[in-house]
């Protein structure tokens, strides 16, 4: 089941997917399948003050959230932008994860045993002209 809730509102519809904006939150439980969302790429701050791993411009909050309660498999969060772009996401633990440039300037992050509770995902602009690009996200198991 997916639930999408808009900004902090308690409000939440079931969707297929939707257009989203700064700030965006999701429920995901097991057996979801794949998410796309769109967001916009970076920020005023510098993404390895999260961590020194992380690379690009991001925002002071990330662009999206998602609360998974899932089974202990696979979890795949990928970017696709027109410009170099990256992750960086805090998992449930707290670590962060950050990548660029795994599939030519597109960003993904996954694990193999996903752990369940809040993920805060980050989409850093590398190069200046990804700035406030509309990147799209995808959610997998």
């Amino acid at each position: 089941m997916i639930r999408y809730c808009l900004g902090l509102t308690a409000a939440c519809v079931l969707t297929a997917a939707a257009p989203a904006s700064a700030q965006e939150y999701l429920e995901l439980s097991g057996g979801f399948g794949s998410y796309e969302l769109v967001v916009y790429a970076g920020g005023g701050m510098d993404a390895s003050r999260l961590a020194t791993t992380c690379v690009g411009m991001v925002s002071d909050v990330g662009q999206l959230s998602f609360e998974y309660d899932g089974y202990g498999g696979p979890l795949v969060i990928h970017g696709w932008g027109d410009e170099d772009i990256s992750l960086a996401v805090q998992a449930p633990d707290g670590r962060w994860y950050c990548n660029d440039d795994t599939d030519g300037l597109n960003p993904r992050v996954n694990w193999n045993s996903a752990q369940n509770g809040y993920y805060s995902v980050y989409v850093g602009a590398v190069s200046s002209s990804a700035q406030g690009l509309p990147v799209t996200i995808s959610i997998s198991e």
